[in-house]
């Protein structure tokens, strides 16, 4: 379906998690049982939860749904984990990619060419719109705000003029 639609502007959207991240006792006067119970019924969830957000980020599906607030927690803690473990290696292949003035580069025994570099862009652009990284880290990495807003051409930086062709 990604294939189908790529290129079109549609974004496609992962399923949703339906075991929701709520206490299966209810009530005040809960005993010790019951409220460990409560608390590894929440954590489950929760695990669950950032098990399928992370490997619908994996997959390139970056929006899905929640179902309850209390999900929300792991779609963010999950989304800032995906971005920022991959920050300083984007950075740094970024950095090459522009240096190499927007050519061909193979760094180490990665190969990095204009597709990868809208993919790099892309990878800035998902991270800053989910607040995973701040305006100067995208600055840090090379970029301005205007690239990752699809700016006129004549705002973009000379290797994202490059690249889009």
């Amino acid at each position: 379906m990604q294939v189908s639609f790529a290129s079109t502007g549609v974004m496609l959207s992962d399923g949703a998690t339906n075991i929701m991240p709520v206490p299966v006792h209810r009530g005040e006067a809960l005993n010790l049982i019951q409220q460990q119970e409560n608390l590894a019924a929440v954590h489950a969830a929760w695990r669950l939860h950032a098990d399928h957000v992370r490997h619908s980020l994996r997959h390139a599906y970056y929006q899905g749904w929640d179902l309850h607030p209390a999900q929300l927690v792991t779609r963010y803690a999950t989304l800032f984990d995906f971005f920022l473990k991959e920050f300083e290696g984007a950075t740094l292949r970024l950095k090459n990619f522009m240096a190499k003035a927007a050519q061909a580069t193979l760094s180490g025994d990665v190969f990095d060419d204009a597709a990868t570099g809208r993919g790099l862009l892309n990878y800035f652009r998902l991270a800053y719109n989910c607040s995973a990284i701040t305006e100067a880290e995208v600055e840090a990495a090379g970029l301005k705000l205007s690239d990752l807003k699809g700016g006129s051409s004549s705002d973009a930086s000379p290797w994202l003029q490059l690249i889009q062709g």
